[in-house]
């Protein structure tokens, strides 16, 4: 959990590198930032199994969109993700990741809220799921009989906390320096 910019995505796609870089099958969606000319526009979606991304939402309110504060979203691209998401419950896996569970699939029971009954499920021996730290009330909630860890994202620390997670979830030890430097929550 962290909040808006402190580097949640950044650290999945460190732990999703170190997972596939030993053998790991991940499965899931990443959620990085568009970027045009520094400033962030909007929001891509990647599949993490095909490396296939699209754009999620864009800043501004677009025709047909479904609005969600300041991010216009394609409901083409959160089908999709959607699509994803059942494929990866459907085949399974050794890392399901979730970037992220947000207002969408919390408030309005839309979005992947396919992931939350993933979880539920257990279908996946290591799960790892991006929440803001507004609505971690929200997601355990939600999920009062999932077990979860929780790994604070700052800017200050989010370069070892990939390894912290990776350490957590694969039981390997001292992962500092593999995935990054340092370890803090």
């Amino acid at each position: 959990m962290g909040r808006i910019g402190a580097g949640k995505t950044t650290v999945c796609q460190r732990a999703v590198e170190w997972a596939r870089g030993h053998g790991y099958l991940v499965r899931g969606v990443l959620t990085p930032a568009i970027l045009e000319n520094g400033t962030k526009t909007g929001i891509a979606i990647l599949d993490i199994e095909t490396g296939v991304r699209r754009t999620l939402a864009r800043i501004g309110q677009e025709p047909g969109g479904l609005v969600v504060g300041k991010y216009s979203f394609d409901a083409d691209a959160l089908q999709w993700g959607c699509e994803i998401l059942a494929r990866a419950s459907d085949q399974g896996g050794d890392l399901f990741v979730v970037d992220e569970i947000g207002y969408l699939e919390l408030e309005r029971n839309g979005g992947f809220v396919r992931a939350l009954s993933i979880l539920e499920a257990g279908i996946f021996p290591r799960t790892l799921t991006v929440v803001r730290e507004p609505l971690l009330g929200a997601f355990q909630r939600r999920l009062p009989l999932v077990r979860f860890i929780e790994f604070r994202v700052t800017e200050a620390n989010r370069q070892g906390v990939a390894g912290d997670i990776a350490e957590r979830l694969f039981g390997v030890p001292s992962l500092t320096g593999q995935v990054g430097e340092g370890v803090n929550r």
